[in-house]
């Protein structure tokens, strides 16, 4: 697709890899006991790249959204929505496939409650052996959202010959000759 705010969404799945890589190095090194500042720093960095990794993800499906003309969703319950909505097809005049599926969707809403417990947590709360199954899901993001959103892409707008390619590999006109 032409519409150069894809270059925006691909900026922000990678700002998204980059987070949730980080933090599932955090989680994997560990330290997170220490009653210092060490504890403090991989408890705190942590927390900082799965909220970024999944505010990252958000981004870039607004993005989507937003070269796609859909109207966010509104209300309390925006973020569930949102994902919602992104995992099925819409047809009328805003037609399109999924974006993502059923098992990336899973994922995600384990990292958006995660965001959630990061954002409300108080009183040092954070429990390492509870944040697996988010750590899990992020392995799984990683791993899978950039070719999701590729393959969406390619599904919404594939690759366009130029108007006048015959596919005959001259790259328009009559194989190398004046126009007819």
């Amino acid at each position: 697709m032409s519409d150069s705010r894809w270059s925006d969404v691909e900026a922000d799945v990678e700002q998204a890899l980059m987070h949730f890589g980080m933090a599932i190095q955090i989680f994997q090194a560990g330290g997170f006991d220490d009653p210092g500042i060490e504890g403090y720093k991989s408890t705190s960095a942590f927390k900082q790249g799965m909220d970024a990794g999944y505010t990252a993800v958000e981004r870039a499906i607004e993005g989507i959204l937003g070269i796609l003309g859909e109207e966010l969703p509104t209300g309390r319950d925006f973020h569930k929505v949102l994902l919602d909505r992104v995992t099925r097809p819409l047809t009328g005049d805003h037609a399109r496939p999924a974006i993502f599926d059923e098992r990336l969707k899973k994922d995600l809403l384990e990292a958006l409650r995660m965001r959630y417990r990061v954002r409300h947590s108080s009183y040092d709360e954070f429990i390492p052996h509870l944040a697996e199954p988010s750590v899990d899901a992020a392995r799984d993001i990683v791993a899978r959202i950039r070719n999701a959103i590729n393959e969406f892409k390619r599904k919404i707008d594939p690759e366009r010959a130029d108007d006048n390619d015959g596919d005959d590999g001259a790259g328009g006109g009559a194989s190398g000759g004046p126009p007819v």
